[in-house]
């Protein structure tokens, strides 16, 4: 399935049903780029309602996303990144954060940098910087 094509106005609800979806699509699957573009999809309509994501999903994904990071894969850590930003979800932050001596790609290591840079201090709320 591929959730690029779904509303860019549907309420937080609505896209539960979408996330629960693309776990019953996905999670039994191997963790790739076109997984993770299809999460960053959701992600970013969700970030659009302004409302977190609901609990048991925001557990969810972040599991899911730990599962699927490699660190020397520009592709795959940018669209994390992404997610992680949209969604909030600082425990998968924290933990790339935390390993980050594990990236030996400088261009990787350059995006995390950059991101921690850039919302390290905003995850716990994605729209503090919007007034």
């Amino acid at each position: 399935m591929n959730f690029e094509g779904i509303s860019d106005t549907l309420d937080a609800n609505e896209l539960a049903g979408y996330f629960r979806q693309f776990f019953e699509i996905y999670e039994s699957k191997p963790k790739n780029i076109i997984a993770l573009k299809d999460l960053y999809e959701l992600a970013y309509r969700q970030w659009d309602t302004y409302e977190p994501l609901k609990d048991d999903l925001s557990k969810k994904t972040a599991d899911y996303l730990i599962s699927a990071i490699q660190f020397n894969s520009y592709d795959i850590m940018d669209t994390i990144l992404s997610i992680v930003e949209n969604l909030s979800l600082k425990s998968v932050f924290e933990y790339i954060i935390h390993h980050k001596e594990n990236i030996h790609n400088p261009s990787v290591r350059f995006l995390v940098d950059e991101a921690e840079s850039d919302y390290a201090d905003t995850i716990d709320d994605p729209f503090e910087c919007i007034v």
